[in-house]
Order: C-alpha cells, then structure tokens, then sequence
C-alpha cells in the first residue's frame, strides 16, 4: 500500500514537473512574442507617420512582418522546446539508475545545450562508476562478513568442546589439566585470528591509512624479522638477512614490516626443522626488489594466483595440518598494492619457493 502511494506520488510529481517545464516555455514564448510584436507595431506606426507610405503597401509590410515574426518565435520555440526534452531525458534517465544513457540529439551550435547535454554525460559517468563501486563494495562486505563467521566457527566451537568436557566431574586432574592447556592454545589461536580478521577488515574498509616516510629499509626488514625470530629459533630455522647497499625509501614502516613479517611467518611455518630463510634486496632503477627464499614444502604454480586471495589455503596436507586462517598472503598483497607495489610467488631451485615483493622508490608510482 505504502509502496503504491510513493509510485503514484513520485509519477504525479515527475508530470507536474514536466508540465511546468512547457508551462514555462510557453510563457517565454508569449512574452517573446509580445515584446517583439510590439517592437514591430511601434517602428511601423513611426514609419506610418513619418514617411507617408502607401496605406495597402503599408499593411501588407505590416502583416508580413507579423506573420514572419511569429513564425520566427514559434521555430525558437520548437528548438528550446527539444533541447529542453532532450536535457530533461537525461535527467530522467539517471532517476531510473541508467547512468549509462546517451542522447542521440545533435547539439552541434546550440551553445549552452551542447554545454549541458556534455556536463550530464560526464556526471552519468561519475554516478555509473559510483554506483559500480558502492555495488562492489556491498558485495566484498558480504563476502567478507560470511568469510570472517566461517573462520570464527572452528575456535569458538573447539572452545565449547573443551568447555563441555571439563564440566565432567568424572575427570581426573591430569584430564582437566590437558583440557585446560588445550583451551588455552585454543583462545591464543582465536585471539590471533581475531587481531588478523581485524586487521583484514580495517584494512578493506579503508580505516587503516598508510602512513609513508623516508626510511631505511633495513630496519624495516630487521622490525619484520624480530616479529617471527622467536618461532623460528623454536624450530632451529636460520634466517639470514643478506648484505646489501643502504636503500631509504618512502614507505609504511608499520605495515611494510607486516608484510615482509607475514611472509617470513608462512616460510618458517612450512620450512623443517634445521633449515634456512634468506632475504635479499636487490634495488632496481625505479623499483626495490625484496626477495625471501625458504625451503619449505614449495607451492605448487597452479596455486601461484590463488594464494593471494582472501582465505585461500594451499591444498596440501602438510598446509592444512597448520594453523591457519588464510589471509597472511592476502595481506601482504594489500598493503604492497596500496603502496604502489606487488608480490609473485616463484619456485626456489631447492624445492622451496621465493616470495617476490616489489616497492616503488617514488611512494605512489
């Protein structure tokens, strides 16, 4: 019922509207018509009782004039009046959400409506990528909300396992111990999760901003692997930050660490024991190249596309065995892009793979 009424009172509203628009042009028509009738009617009545005419010659010059005179208002008229329904298409058109239309009209020497009819499209443009974008932006948050409950489901229900079973009061301490130990991993894994979906969801909702300064890029690099030094001297992994030439670049500290940390992360995590992660730099003439190297399990090159999507886990059993929500890879593609950067995967000639981050020297390029 509701609905009804706003489309019976948004299409009274679009006939007034229209209706007003002729009304007007009409009334311009009838003052132009008057003003000009009046004008001719004032020269011939000065050139009556100046010259003398010939009464007959003179009315007919009269008439004529008249007669031409309104012929030329009424084709003015016309002409405003299909410039006017030309313009008015468009607007109506972008009340539907066709932003996309384009009038056939020919506005070629009809000064201001030529103007007009090229503004209208340009802002049917701008609209038609707005609305794409807001489109756009609905769905990844949809995809996003969906994802994120999904990662969620796995601790929280592990949690009300572990809950449940120590209500049991057949258990015996060393029982209740292993369950509370397992809870604990259980919460320390769900409060990393929720800091990284966090993260994710700040960083797509634009609320994380990058803040770039001049800085050396080595100690961005040391700041990345002080976050994962601990985990690998937990499982005897070397990594090995290679000499090279000092390099101040524009970048996010922070967030470039992040980065470069969340690799080193993932290349210690598939690495056995013993092994080693190198990182080297390599500076380009417009670019800064930062390579990691591990010897870990490798990826597989039909995976090479996927592993940078949000939530993507490799197929393999030695990655699903690992904890893991999927998005560390994902991460580290945003915050390099947002810098003007990128990052491939490649394979390391020991079976390993190479992660590939590029950074421009000029921040924005």
């Amino acid at each position: 019922m509701n609905t009804q009424h706003t489309n019976d009172q948004y299409i009274d509203n679009h006939l007034k509207a229209r209706e007003r628009g002729y009304i007007w042009l009409e009334g311009e028509l009838k003052r132009t018509l008057l003003i000009s009738t009046a004008g001719i009617t004032v020269f011939f009545a000065v050139l009556f009782f100046v010259l003398k005419p010939v009464l007959l010659a003179w009315a007919v010059s009269f008439a004529a004039a008249a007669v031409l005179n309104a012929v030329w208002g009424y084709l003015n008229y016309r002409r405003e009046y299909r410039n006017y329904q030309a313009i008015y298409r468009y607007l109506e058109e972008f009340e539907t959400g066709n932003y996309g239309y384009r009038g056939s009209e020919d506005f070629t020497g009809a000064g201001i409506c030529a103007q007009l009819a090229e503004q209208l499209a340009r802002m049917g443009e701008a609209f038609g990528g707005l609305k794409y974008k807001l489109v756009e932006e609905k769905e990844n948050t949809k995809g996003l909300v969906t994802d994120i409950s999904h990662q969620l489901k796995t601790p929280v229900a592990a949690l009300e396992l572990s809950y449940e079973l120590m209500q049991d009061e057949s258990l015996d301490d060393k029982e209740r111990q292993e369950f509370l130990a397992r809870s604990g991993r259980e919460l320390k894994r769900f409060r990393q999760l929720v800091e990284t979906l966090s993260n994710l969801s700040r960083l797509e909702a634009d609320m994380i901003k990058l803040a770039p300064r001049e800085a050396d890029l080595k100690e961005t690099l040391i700041r990345a692997v002080n976050g994962v030094y601990m985990k690998a001297e937990k499982k005897g992994i070397e990594i090995e930050l290679a000499d090279f030439e000092p390099v101040r670049l524009c970048h996010d500290v922070r967030w470039t660490a992040e980065a470069v940390s969340n690799v080193l992360d993932n290349g210690v995590k598939y690495s056995p024991a013993g092994t080693k992660v190198q990182i080297r730099v390599n500076a380009l003439v417009s670019y800064v190249v930062i390579e990691v190297e591990d010897e870990g399990i490798g990826i597989p090159k039909s995976e090479y596309a996927d592993i940078f999507k949000r939530f993507y886990r490799g197929k393999k059993d030695a990655v699903e065995k690992e904890e893991g929500a999927g998005v560390g890879l994902y991460l580290v593609r945003k915050i390099l892009e947002e810098q003007g950067g990128s990052v491939r995967a490649l394979s390391a000639p020991g079976g390993g793979s190479i992660m590939q981050m590029m950074l421009p020297k000029e921040y924005g390029v």
